[in-house]
């Protein structure tokens, strides 16, 4: 039996990181592709450390190449059996305001969130489809119903809640497309994740003030973040053999936040 591998893209970041973790746990060896070198050779060590086999691939997730460069590699080490799109964010600075989004910004947000998605599914169908298996996991967001309220966390708003909330319409259809062939296509739409100390999403909650930071958590039926684990045991679940009859759904990690 040739190795079964999983593609996760956004691998060095908090959520990635512990995505990894999981799926290694479960038996899947994982591709690790990210931007950053120093965090993704840092996440992949952590892998290892654990048991789990993982190789990394530094690159843009938005590149139109490196979906293909990444499945040629997995060929070479097994079996591709899971991809977990976890690339994404919503830009470098706050946008509230329609007009003040400029179509860099906008066309940024959607190629990083939605477009690379697209590419890196289309890459790994056919293999998927040949062996009739696959488990796609896309990550849109609860921001794909929209938020109340200024930017807090969040970069360009506007331009990051459509991308997320087309992503629900991919996954809903190709769900559709290649349910017969054994690929299951989910997507899930976490809250506020705010994962390890230097994260991103955490830094730019931590820099808030106080009362806005409480402000954000009063939402929470919870009264707390998620953490990363909580997301990533959710991935590991749509990404096994289990979830077999699970398919098209667009499933919330946000504490009884929707």
């Amino acid at each position: 039996m040739a190795e079964r591998w999983a593609i996760v893209t956004g691998a060095a970041g908090g959520i990635g990181s512990a995505v990894c973790r999981q799926l290694a746990a479960q038996g899947l060896g994982v591709l690790m592709l990210d931007m950053q070198e120093a965090p993704l050779a840092a996440a992949a060590e952590r892998v290892r450390a654990g048991g789990g086999r993982a190789e990394t691939m530094v690159a843009d997730a938005t590149g139109s190449a490196s979906p293909e460069e990444a499945v040629a590699r997995v060929a070479q080490l097994g079996r591709l059996d899971a991809l977990v799109n976890l690339a994404g964010g919503s830009g470098p600075r706050p946008v509230q305001r329609i007009e003040e989004l400029d179509d860099e910004l906008w066309e940024h947000v959607v190629a990083l969130n939605l477009t690379s998605a697209f590419r890196f599914c289309r890459a790994v169908v056919p293999a998927m489809r040949a062996q009739g298996y696959g488990r796609l996991v896309n990550t849109s967001s609860t921001a794909a119903r929209g938020r109340k309220g200024p930017v807090t966390t969040q970069g360009a708003r506007l331009a990051y809640a459509t991308a997320k909330a087309a992503l629900l319409g991919f996954t809903a259809q190709l769900a559709k497309d290649e349910a017969a062939h054994g690929i299951t296509v989910n997507a899930v739409m976490p809250a506020l994740i705010l994962a390890e100390q230097g994260s991103r999403i955490r830094e730019r909650f931590e820099a808030l003030p106080a009362e806005a930071r409480q402000a954000m958590l009063r939402d929470f039926p919870t009264g707390r973040a998620g953490e990363a684990e909580e997301v990533a045991a959710v991935i590991g679940f749509l990404c096994s053999e289990a979830a077999s009859y699970v398919s098209g759904v667009a499933l919330p990690v946000d504490g009884a936040f929707l």
